[in-house]
């Protein structure tokens, strides 16, 4: 059960494809009622309580993927430009943390500290060093084909990668109308393209 946008939650149920499919022969809700109740016994009442705010969504997973970050006038952050499975529920701090990166590097080119091309690759430099851990994690861990060791070990390493992207955000500049560096950049000003 995962907290989500208007005071909704989304309820969530994985397994492996094959026994997705078995599953489904008597109906995807069947197929979802019989995996949640395995997975969460405990809140089986809550969900029959709820109401759908929408249709039932399946998805067969797909395997993870990199683009390029950026290029002239134009850059991605999270899902846009580095797509993983959503089983370690890990999607929106990727893409906050790749705002976060981005804007750095944004500033530092509008001040004129480095030039555009520059700040934008050392962007995706920093993107996918923090997302390889969880890249291969991820692909893994959605795989099905661990026992509790090998989980267990898969979660740390999902751990250890959470540690490296804190550890690097809390390096980078903090800026906001008190940081003493941060008239170097006008409000107002664009990007020059190089």
């Amino acid at each position: 059960m995962i907290p989500t946008n208007d005071g909704l939650t989304c309820a969530f149920v994985s397994t492996t494809p094959s026994r997705m499919r078995a599953l489904r022969r008597d109906g995807t809700e069947q197929a979802f009622e019989t995996l949640f109740t395995a997975a969460a016994p405990d809140q089986v009442t809550r969900l029959h309580m709820s109401t759908p705010a929408g249709r039932m969504h399946g998805w067969g997973g797909v395997r993870g993927f990199v683009r390029r970050s950026w290029g002239p006038g134009w850059a991605l952050v999270g899902d846009a430009g580095y797509f993983k499975d959503p089983i370690t529920a890990h999607g929106m701090t990727d893409a906050m943390r790749d705002a976060e990166l981005l804007a750095n590097a944004v500033v530092e080119a509008a001040a004129g500290i480095c030039p555009e091309t520059v700040t934008l690759a050392g962007y995706q430099r920093q993107r996918d060093r923090l997302s390889s851990t969880f890249f291969d994690t991820t692909d893994q861990i959605a795989a099905y084909d661990w026992d509790m060791a090998r989980i267990r070990r898969l979660l740390r390493q999902v751990s250890s990668g959470m540690t490296d992207e804190l550890e690097l955000l809390e390096q980078l500049p903090v800026r906001h109308g008190s940081d003493p560096s941060a008239h170097l950049v006008p409000p107002d000003r664009a990007l020059a393209r190089e």
